[in-house]
């Protein structure tokens, strides 16, 4: 009775996850190959497709199937028997109906609306440098935050609650006080001689075919053990990924950045792609097929993205197909190669930063997009607030806002309280690779070799299986028997570049 109770319950609601993968669907379409004119339809459509998602996941029928499995008051699990799977999908789906029913479905028609057409003039204003066009509608997004920041609650800062979706548990608090401690040991590692450009730059500044980097793009995916079957690489504006199931994830990269640049992320998105791919094919309509947070899916892009991408092993076996691939680079050795990779320079670019400064960036936007939330500032504020906040943590200056504070579509996607999450994933990342390492000593001889399968493997046996079973602090006390800290991130970054 208790399991058919469950199972009832998950084939009844399963068209909700269905209508969540049209949506991201839809959201695809619109980064990579809608047409321009319909965006004004799109809003409209994703609109309503999410008023209609918010009232099927907070329906009265679906309340009262849970209550029937669920004492929603207290969280206590009234079925018998249930595994301990089962547990934990019904404790998540409680406190995520319990979050959802603050949010009016007329609140949530609005705020889709209002980010459709925001991320819409986000493009123009970042194509003409021209953060007036956008400012207006980064007051309205900003607004409408801090209503959702009402509406959800919270008990020290309205911030709280916005973060709490990307990172539950998470405060502004403990990031400031993480972020002090961060700050400074970075900024540390900013020498005079390392804002010098790398000596090896000249061998990049070259137009490198399109097509090549394209047919390299996908030589670096089969060569991580990303199945061609289950995923594609397109092209947007912004690089992102997109898991619609575990046999449907959409990744995407932009040349405009150059030739490494477009390398690093694409390794950056194939890590977010594994991690979607590794959830359970048979659970996938569960909390169990779905990421523990936002930090710990940051983690998992910049494992592979810097941890394995610019490590000298990984370009020990790959630099000589990046050689033939790019002639231009043939005069240039492995280690000269490896050092540029890892050159030590501030840049305006956060996406494009080396693994030194770009948690600075991160820590940056965190301080502006708090005190916009809080109200100590409003959107027309931002552009001066970002140049001088860059210049105290990085030493530099954007020569216009298309490379400062217009460069991420975050904001005009609503997305307040997710960039802590970027910095958290480095030190998350950190902390994992360190367990990863005890468990193979050889990993450097093995990648060297052309060896990949056996980090995909580990990182599913011991993360991507799980979906929400465990929450960030007990995926990360389960795989490295300790708390979470700064730590590991310290000693990964003094060892690589002191």
């Amino acid at each position: 009775m208790s399991l058919s109770l469950y199972e009832n319950f998950v084939e009844k609601f399963t068209h909700i996850r269905l209508l969540r993968q049209i949506e991201r669907l839809l959201k695809w379409d619109y980064e990579t190959c809608m047409p321009v004119a319909a965006v004004e339809i799109r809003a409209k459509q994703l609109a309503y497709l999410n008023g209609l998602i918010h009232q099927e996941s907070t329906s009265q029928a679906y309340r009262s199937g849970l209550e029937e499995m669920v004492d929603l008051a207290t969280g206590t699990i009234k079925l018998a028997g249930v595994s301990p799977i089962e547990a934990s999908n019904l404790t998540i789906w409680s406190k995520d109906l319990l979050r959802l029913t603050r949010l009016p479905i007329s609140f949530i028609e609005t705020f889709t609306a209002a980010k459709i057409n925001a991320v819409k003039v986000w493009k123009q204003a970042k194509l003409s440098s021209d953060f007036s066009l956008f400012s207006p509608w980064l007051q309205k997004i900003v607004d409408l935050n801090k209503k959702q920041a009402d509406l959800l609650g919270y008990v020290d800062s309205p911030y709280d609650a916005l973060i709490d979706l990307y990172e539950p548990g998470m405060t502004a608090s403990t990031l400031s006080t993480i972020f002090d401690d961060l700050a400074p040991f970075l900024s540390s590692f900013i020498k005079k001689e390392a804002i010098q450009d790398s000596p090896y730059a000249a061998y990049f500044d070259h137009d490198f075919s399109a097509e090549d980097q394209r047919k390299f793009n996908q030589l670096l995916l089969d060569t991580i053990n990303v199945p061609s079957t289950c995923t594609r690489l397109d092209f947007s504006v912004h690089p992102f990924c997109m898991g619609m199931h575990p046999t449907d994830v959409r990744l995407t990269t932009h040349l405009g950045g150059g030739l490494l640049q477009n390398i690093f992320a694409v390794l950056h998105e194939a890590g977010h792609a594994l991690y979607e791919l590794g959830f359970s094919k048979e659970a996938w309509n569960t909390p169990a097929a779905q990421p523990i947070s936002m930090a710990v899916h940051e983690s998992q892009s910049r494992w592979w993205e810097v941890m394995i991408g610019h490590s000298l092993p990984f370009w020990t076996y790959i630099y000589p197909t990046l050689q033939a691939y790019f002639p231009q680079l043939k005069g240039l050795s492995l280690s000269n190669f490896y050092q540029h990779i890892n050159h030590i320079k501030p840049s305006c670019i956060r996406i494009y930063a080396d693994e030194v400064t770009y948690p600075l960036h991160i820590i940056l936007r965190f301080e502006i997009e708090r005190q916009l939330i809080e109200g100590n500032i409003s959107a027309a504020d931002v552009p001066d607030l970002w140049n001088n906040k860059m210049k105290d943590l990085l030493g530099i200056v954007p020569d216009n806002d298309a490379m400062g504070c217009l460069q991420d579509t975050h904001w005009a996607s609503g997305s307040f309280g997710y960039f802590p999450t970027y910095a958290l994933g480095n030190i998350y990342a950190a902390q994992y690779f360190t367990a990863f390492s005890a468990a193979f000593p050889d990993w450097k001889v093995r990648v060297a070799g052309g060896s990949f399968l056996f980090i995909k493997e580990w990182l599913h046996n011991n993360i991507h299986q799980y979906g929400r079973r465990y929450d960030t602090a007990e995926s990360m006390q389960r795989v490295t028997g300790q708390s979470i800290a700064l730590d590991a991130y310290k000693d990964y970054i003094t060892k690589k570049y002191r």
